[in-house]
């Protein structure tokens, strides 16, 4: 039993102190240790943002929105110009009539110019509900012959056809004036016939709602419409857009493009050539590692063998130094041919998908701890495993991978003496493997990197390798898990956990 921790239960008789302990979160050697604490390992690198160029949908929304309210802008403006006008012609000839019943009262007598209609028939012509009307006869010179005197002079040329409309102000307020040229012996007769604008003014604000609403009203049915169509339009690009975006970055199986648009499947078949290209060159790769990896182990294995014979035999001392340093390289190279085929394994392609099937965490550790138990007594470390059920769906050949790189690495780097603790549980809905030691830890600025495969802690000691991490992300790749490193209890060592779904995850 741990000296240093009481509430520990004593080993049996004949067995390892080291045994009788289990750690629910893992602990990883510098040169292999995962993300933050409860962050992701293996995320991507965040990249920064530009000036983004616009999206289709917007470039859409442009090119069609704006003409489409400048050309309805445009439209109602020259339907309100067109019924403006017809409304205009249609009350100038109303306002002629008074200037032509007035033209039929002007006469000559004696060289004179006379005008008999009574004022009564005068007030009768001024007559409107609604607006004011003026009148007045008079001379090209400017006399005046007859109504009011404040009426506006009237042009001096006469025009064709002997009548024409104009604006003018009487008594501050602007007036349409019909004037109607009538020739006399002692020269022409400018009648004039004014009203104020009430009638047209009312006119033009009818005519402007009447012709704005309806627009509007089309207007917004046309840019709804337009944007309801566009988003249908862009559907299948958002959809491919989800599949793309929901694959990690070793799913490399073709796109499904039945659904894109004609103009889009072109894109997608080309895509598709590329990741079958990618594909294939990432096969051969693995291919290559695992076929080295796989061809080192026999004669690394009889190297060691002969090594170890040729140490039973007397030999100078030496020979016998350069025997143990020959050993020591020969295990660190049987070591990395066996990860590097771990990892091959761990890798797209080198497992089968039907290999995964419903497993429990707890039955992998409970198998590592025959084979780790005993590697911890020459450091005497107290590697313990508190087991729970956590059922998970895996590939208990990988799972095991997995638990031996992170309980190596705990080995590796915990001082003598130490301790190392191997959990299983069941949190929520995840199931979790952890491994924790109180070793020199992994400084937080170190822990995204060292998922990197051959990357080690600056100033790491011992002899790793570099790759059990990047194989621990390899395999929780697989199975769709999370590999989380924070601080161990007291802020002292490494914790690594790993969240398996309790139920497959897609």
């Amino acid at each position: 039993m741990n000296p240093a921790d009481p509430g520990r239960p004593a080993a049996t008789p004949g067995e390892d102190p080291g045994s009788a302990r289990l750690a629910t979160e893992t602990v990883h050697s510098p040169d292999t240790r995962p993300g933050a604490p409860g962050t992701t390992a293996g995320r991507r690198p965040a990249t920064r943002v530009g000036l983004q160029p616009p999206s289709l949908r917007q470039q859409l929304l442009t090119w069609l929105v704006i003409p489409l309210a400048l050309l309805l802008v445009a439209g109602t403006l020259f339907s309100y110009w067109v019924a403006l006008r017809s409304a205009t012609i249609t009350y100038d000839r109303a306002l002629l009539d008074p200037a032509l019943a007035l033209a039929e009262h002007v006469d000559s007598e004696n060289g004179n110019t006379v005008f008999d209609l009574p004022k009564v028939a005068q007030d009768v012509l001024r007559i409107d509900s609604y607006d004011r009307i003026y009148f007045s006869i008079s001379r090209l010179d400017g006399e005046l012959l007859a109504g009011q005197p404040e009426m506006p002079p009237p042009p001096p040329v006469v025009p064709i056809g002997h009548r024409m409309f104009y604006y003018g102000v009487v008594n501050a307020e602007t007036v349409r004036i019909a004037a109607l040229y009538v020739p006399q012996a002692e020269g022409a007769v400018v009648i004039q016939v004014a009203e104020t604008m009430v009638k047209r003014d009312r006119l033009t604000r009818e005519i402007l709602i009447g012709e704005t609403i309806p627009d509007l009203m089309v207007a917004t049915m046309a840019m709804v419409l337009v944007w309801f169509g566009i988003l249908r339009s862009l559907a299948p690009l958002e959809r491919l857009r989800g599949e793309i975006a929901q694959r990690s970055a070793r799913d490399l199986r073709p796109l499904d493009g039945s659904y894109a648009p004609a103009e889009v499947r072109p894109l997608v078949g080309t895509l598709n050539e590329l990741l079958g290209d990618l594909r294939d060159a990432i096969d051969a790769q693995q291919r290559f590692t695992a076929n080295a990896a796989h061809q080192l182990r026999t004669p690394l294995a009889g190297l060691q063998t002969q090594v170890e014979l040729a140490l039973r035999q007397p030999a100078p001392e030496p020979m016998l130094r350069s025997l143990h340093q020959l050993r020591g390289a020969t295990v660190r190279a049987a070591h990395l041919a066996n990860q590097l085929l771990a990892l091959s394994r761990a890798e797209p392609g080198g497992h089968r998908p039907d290999a995964l099937r419903a497993t429990d965490l707890r039955t992998v550790a409970q198998d590592a701890a025959s084979t780790w138990v005993p590697r911890a007594l020459p450091k005497d470390l107290d590697l313990g495993f508190e087991l729970e059920p956590a059922p998970t769906v895996g590939d208990t050949r990988l799972l095991r991978d997995l638990l031996d790189n992170l309980i190596e690495n705990a080995i590796r780097y915990t001082p003598i003496g130490g301790t190392i603790t191997v959990r299983t549980a069941v949190e929520g809905d995840e199931s979790v493997i952890s491994v924790e030691d109180d070793g020199p830890g992994i400084p937080a600025d170190q822990r995204e990197r060292v998922f990197q495969r051959f990357y080690r802690v600056p100033g790491a000691i011992g002899d790793g390798s570099g790759l059990g991490l990047a194989i621990v992300q390899e395999i929780a790749n697989v199975h769709r898990a999370r590999v989380e490193i924070e601080d161990g209890p007291g802020g002292i060592g490494t914790r690594v956990r790993v969240r398996f779904a309790r139920k497959a995850r897609g």
